[in-house]
């Protein structure tokens, strides 16, 4: 691959200098040639590139190519230079015709070294992605957002959370298509002697009913009905068959206070601690929140990985190696720091976010500044996926001496 991109890029770059200058621009390989604007404005754009696989990458077609040297053999470029470039055109499409799947496999296997190939690659994957399966599943979301804040509990042994999901602009593609809401697996025991977690509202009121983790002022007027199935250790919630109606866009959010949600300490059981999220619905834009109190696993920054579901369930243990490998999707997903205090909330698309963020901790009586924040924002997510927040905990300090 590299040997063809540098071959090309000989013959391409003296061609393209001569037409437009040293400098050239699409425009005036447009005015010059009477190409397409989109063609001349890839070709100058792969020319600018410094490596020889990005410079591959970002490549028109050799069909585009053939077209833009067509082009310059009419506008009296030497016949020579042309037909020398057209030879490098031919390896390309050689190769091409080579690898099974063409385009798509080179452009695969030059985003494990060009990073971005890669993020172009990933876009255009997970943008198909989300076409298909939200004609598939007969549903789409806009946007959706979820923030997850912990810190020590009461007890000093376990840690409570705030759990907090907003979604806007659900929207049913196919009549009755069912619409789960959310899915959450509570840890547990691991023995008898660890606090079985619980849930409660935002204001510390038990939870009589699915209804209760809603928040109406955050959520489009007129909710439809819930319906809540618990299995095991899963309570997943969905809406009625019957709303909204098609096509009509449905912002929902919900909040809850899980207490006893994770350990605070390592166990001889457990070394990492984790919090994950099934995506039920098709979206554009996905943001996670994670905000960490700061007596809590001081120094540690939480990781993500991405899981596709396995028989066994979520992911709980993290695994070196192959093992931990398995069934992972190696997608580039940052994780940003947002540092202490609530900085950086805006989400463009959830425009109440903020205001819902600050809402929850004043009516759980949290103090927002004592909380170093992390957010992991992915364009076109891939539906139907694990995504896992893993904390890595620290060892338990030793007891004070008694004191004599």
């Amino acid at each position: 691959m590299r040997s063809v991109a540098e071959d090309l890029r000989g013959h391409l770059d003296p061609i393209v200098r001569e037409v437009a200058g040293s400098r050239p621009r699409p425009s005036r390989l447009v005015s010059e040639l009477d190409i397409d604007k989109s063609l001349a404005s890839r070709l100058t754009r792969a020319l600018r590139a410094d490596d020889p696989l990005e410079f591959m990458h970002l490549l028109p077609s050799p069909t585009g190519l053939g077209i833009f040297l067509t082009a310059a053999r009419s506008a009296g470029i030497s016949r020579d230079a042309c037909r020398a470039a057209e030879d490098s055109v031919d390896h390309f499409r050689f190769l091409l015709e080579a690898l099974p799947g063409g385009r798509a496999t080179l452009d695969a296997a030059i985003s494990a070294s060009s990073g971005e190939a890669r993020v172009h690659s990933e876009r255009n994957a997970k943008q198909a992605v989300y076409k298909a399966m939200s004609y598939l599943v007969g549903i789409r979301c806009d946007s959706s957002a979820t923030m997850f804040a912990i810190r020590p509990a009461a007890d000093g042994r376990m840690v409570d959370s705030i759990d907090i999901h907003q979604r806007v602009g659900i929207r049913r593609l196919r009549p009755t298509a069912p619409l789960g809401v959310s899915s959450m697996r509570l840890h547990p025991p691991t023995n008898g002697k660890t606090p079985l977690p619980f849930m409660e509202t935002l204001d510390g009121a038990p939870v009589s009913e699915v209804q209760n983790y809603f928040l109406p002022e955050f959520s489009s007027p007129d909710l439809p009905e819930f319906h809540a199935f618990t299995e095991g250790h899963v309570i997943t919630t969905a809406l009625s068959e019957t709303e909204p109606p098609l096509e009509s866009p449905l912002d929902l959010t919900s909040a809850m206070v899980i207490r006893n949600v994770m350990e605070r300490y390592r166990t001889e059981a457990i070394h990492d601690e984790w919090r994950g999220y099934l995506l039920h619905l098709p979206c554009k834009t996905l943001v996670r929140d994670v905000y960490i109190h700061e007596d809590l696993y001081p120094g540690m920054v939480p990781e993500i990985t991405l899981h596709i579901p396995s028989p066994k369930g979520a992911e709980t243990v993290r695994h070196p190696g192959l093992h931990g490998r398995l069934n992972t999707l190696d997608l580039a997903i940052p994780v940003e720091s947002l540092g202490l205090g609530m900085n950086g909330l805006a989400i463009r698309g959830i425009p109440r976010y903020p205001e819902l963020i600050h809402e929850a901790f004043e009516r759980t009586g949290w103090d927002p500044t004592r909380f170093r924040g992390y957010r992991a924002r992915v364009t076109y997510p891939v539906p139907m996926t694990l995504m896992t927040w893993w904390f890595s905990l620290p060892e338990r300090p030793p007891s004070p001496e008694p004191q004599p």
